[in-house]
């Protein structure tokens, strides 16, 4: 018996230092409570990441900005 469909957006995105990833970024929201997120930072090159901090740190900023447009279009389609 089919009970439900959930549909959920995914946004991937990476800290790149020259030609090279320092960290990778992951979120996914839910329409099914688009207030529910998960965000996740995995380091991908601990020495380029350490050596690029700051960066590295502002990169994760700018996509957590995206994840919050993202999900505030969401929103707004709930209401």
């Amino acid at each position: 018996m089919y009970v439900f469909t959930e549909k959920t957006i995914t946004l991937r995105g990476v800290s790149r230092i020259g030609d090279a990833d320092a960290a990778a970024f992951e979120a996914v929201i839910s329409s099914v409570d688009p207030l529910t997120r998960d965000i996740r930072c995995n380091v991908v090159d601990p020495e380029l990441y350490k050596e690029n901090i700051k960066q590295c740190r502002q990169d994760e900023e700018a996509f957590r900005d995206c994840v919050q447009n993202a999900q505030d279009e969401m929103l707004s389609a709930v209401d």
